[in-house]
């Protein structure tokens, strides 16, 4: 494996994370599209969307030779997904490119989604369960795990959130993905609950931002 490095994620590497995600996932795709992978176009989609409410929260490791080995999404600010759904015209794109057959899937999939969106949201708005920020997605490629990608990306979304002088992070994960779990266990997170979707529970892990005083550069 070349050396890497955490970059800020340009727009040409929505497509690859789009992918990454499918490959890292792949059992909750097919799960949500109805047992079989969507169209490329379909996770574009939904990071295009994501990327583009706060560029700035877009995070990848790359190789020296240029290719992707992981992503993490970390916005401080959901309430620009939302907006720019709705006011974008991301909504309305989305509904055309499905009823079109560009995403590869029917209307049950969608209900699915959309229920399990609901669900999160609801969870999110919890006493007690709220954040002002977010560890929204974060993977890392098969041959790149145990190199300590996943705790670069986490490091850089940390040092991104105390230059915005959050104090509380709020992330999701399955809890059964023990290796997930014990990153996250270093990094200074700990359990605050559970919620729950279609796929069953997921463990909700909670990290204190203090703020040091140092300058965000030092």
């Amino acid at each position: 494996m070349d050396n890497y490095a955490i970059t800020r994620a340009q727009a040409a590497d929505i497509a690859d994370i789009a992918g990454l995600f499918t490959e890292s996932f792949i059992d909750s795709v097919l799960h949500h599209c109805g047992g079989r992978l969507p169209k490329p176009q379909a996770m574009q989609d939904v990071f295009s969307l994501v990327y583009a409410a706060e560029p700035e929260a877009a995070l990848i490791a790359k190789t020296t030779t240029g290719k992707l080995i992981g992503y993490c999404f970390a916005p401080i600010r959901l309430n620009n997904l939302w907006f720019r759904a709705i006011a974008g015209g991301h909504l309305a794109k989305w509904a055309w490119r499905w009823l079109t057959g560009q995403y590869g899937f029917g209307l049950h999939p969608v209900k699915v989604i959309i229920l399990n969106k609901i669900a999160f949201l609801r969870s999110a708005a919890t006493p007690g369960k709220a954040a002002n920020a977010r560890i929204l997605s974060i993977a890392v490629s098969p041959a790149a795990r145990g190199l300590g990608v996943a705790s670069s990306l986490m490091a850089e979304a940390h040092h991104y959130f105390r230059e915005h002088h959050v104090t509380r992070v709020r992330l999701e994960v399955r809890p059964d993905n023990r290796p997930a779990i014990r990153v996250y266990e270093k990094l200074g997170y700990y359990p605050g609950g559970t919620t729950y979707d279609s796929q069953g529970p997921w463990l909700i892990m909670f990290k204190e931002i203090i703020e040091t005083g140092l300058k965000a550069n030092v």
